[in-house]
């Protein structure tokens, strides 16, 4: 962790060295094109190292709200997150360098029927309780990339590393004490021809999750008088079974990975194909064993292209963005000695952005964005099956205002709906019970209703309160309205509401 904090800091320090000489370092962030440009130097080696930006580097504090009522039955009723993030890219020599850094503390309150540690994670053991409770979860995340130029303009060699560190601690009970750790390697060989740069490495990593659940008040342990305060181990999307017993989740993550970055018929192309297998094992830990006892074992299997394309033509710059994504889980559940959960999940986001830019007052953005989904998910001991497919369209437009003494305006405003293309939930009467009421069913009518979005951000960025830095204020809000959900008589114990607040509050230095 040590080594992973000093590689960020460092690149973010020499990028500050030359902050006097680097004055668009600000711009790199804040406009939209260029910002996505820079995102995707985080790919690899083959990008790093093809780009004419040599040192640039943001420091943030940020705070972000959100509640509401429309919103799956798995997430906070309310959720407050503040944040400190920096990264940046710097050249030495023949070393070209990324890093980032950033923690982040977390409160939810009135969160149930989930006590993951890592919320999006794909993996399907993990507790439940229908006690609604709060949460305070903090996480470290550190990295980057470093390369070295080992024939001039024609062979390159580096690696990226990946670092997080979660806790999530429930203060309620059934309480939950879940620690994660998770490090990852892709090293890299880039061989550049012409303009054209292609890059192959693999990736190695290792996790471990430890697993926890307990009563401060032992009336509460196993009793049914207190329906809601029974501890349950989720096996998959419904099959549950009451029990209390710490787990420890060890993971192995490996894989392929191609990129490339070069220029074709005027085209500035950046592209990569990501393969990744994440493994994990559940274990009870056995203390007076030579082996632990292995419950259940996941595999994911995560198939990723990306690829961007700028082109200027005049004043006009042109970003054509797509990204695609599939996921195939299944499990082994020892106690069944077979296939329990079923998981496949397929994305597509295309994004197409015009920017206009000139040397007067102001430079106009307009921008398009189309993401399609399809997902499925099987438990076969519970029998519950949902899946749905929707697409989700947005349009939007970015003014970036010039006034005076350089500094600079920056408004944007976005509309939006999601659709439901098809959606199915089966569960056999037989086989309902608390996850059914409380997930399954909200699920299905979240992912069935149809949705608007509006979202509004502005932002001010001038170099007045710190002379040798730029300093940008910025203030992002978005709120999603439920348009429609199917008539249902599902006995659900939770129905989406009608809408749900996201405000995002930030101040960064641009080096």
């Amino acid at each position: 962790m040590k080594f992973l904090l000093k590689i960020s800091f460092s690149v973010i320090l020499s990028a500050a060295v030359c902050a006097k000489a680097q004055t668009t370092a600000d711009s790199t962030f804040l406009y939209q094109q260029a910002n996505l440009n820079f995102q995707s130097l985080k790919w690899g080696i083959t990008q790093l190292h093809n780009t004419e930006l040599n040192k640039a580097s943001s420091f943030g504090l940020n705070y972000n709200y959100q509640s509401g009522s429309f919103r799956q039955a798995q997430q906070a009723e309310k959720t407050t997150n503040a944040s400190l993030t920096s990264e940046g890219i710097s050249t030495i020599d023949r070393f070209k360098l990324y890093g980032y850094f950033s923690f982040s503390k977390t409160w939810q309150d009135s969160l149930k029927l989930s006590q993951k540690g890592i919320e999006d994670a794909y993996t399907p053991y993990y507790f439940i309780a229908g006690k609604a409770g709060t949460f305070e979860r903090q996480k470290y995340l550190g990295g980057g990339l470093v390369s070295y130029e080992l024939l001039k303009e024609k062979l390159y060699l580096g690696t990226g590393v990946d670092y997080l560190y979660n806790s999530s601690a429930r203060s309620v009970d059934p309480r939950s004490l879940v620690t994660t750790y998770k490090i990852v390697f892709s090293p890299e060989l880039a061989f550049r021809f012409k303009q054209n740069t292609v890059g192959l490495g693999i990736i190695a990593g290792y996790g471990d999750e430890k697993v926890e659940v307990g009563y401060v008040n032992s009336n509460f342990g196993g009793s049914l008088l207190y329906p809601d305060r029974i501890s349950y181990l989720n096996y998959g999307y419904g099959y549950i079974q009451i029990n209390t017993t710490n787990f420890i989740r060890r993971n192995t993550y490996t894989g392929l990975k191609l990129n490339y970055a070069g220029k074709f018929n005027n085209w500035e192309i950046r592209g990569r194909l990501n393969y990744l297998v994440s493994k994990e094992v559940n274990q009870i830990v056995k203390e007076m064993a030579l082996n632990d006892e292995t419950f259940g074992t996941f595999q994911l299997e995560t198939y990723k292209a990306d690829i961007i394309l700028n082109k200027k033509v005049g004043q006009i710059n042109h970003q054509l963005s797509i990204q695609a994504s599939k996921n195939t889980g299944d499990d082994n559940l020892v106690s069944l000695k077979a296939r329990n959960y079923t998981l496949n999940s397929s994305e597509i986001n295309l994004n197409y952005a015009h920017l206009k830019s000139n040397a007067g007052t102001k430079n106009i953005e307009w921008f398009i964005n189309a993401n399609l989904k399809d997902f499925y998910q099987r438990d076969a001991a519970a029998n519950h099956t949902l899946k749905y497919s929707y697409i989700k369209t947005n349009i939007g437009s970015t003014i970036y205002w010039k006034v005076l003494n350089k500094d600079l305006l920056t408004t944007e405003i976005t509309a939006g709906s999601r659709l439901p293309l098809n959606s199915d939930l089966v569960v056999p009467g037989t086989q309902v019970n608390i996850f059914t009421r409380g997930v399954a069913y909200p699920d299905y009518l979240y992912w069935s209703s149809t949705m608007g979005e509006l979202q509004f951000l502005a932002n001010y960025t001038t170099n007045k309160l710190l002379n040798k830095f730029r300093t940008g204020i910025t203030f992002k809000s978005s709120y999603f309205r439920n348009l429609g959900t199917p008539a249902s008589n599902l006995d659900a114990t939770f129905i989406p509401g009608k809408s749900y607040l996201d405000i995002n509050l930030s101040l960064n230095l641009y080096f």
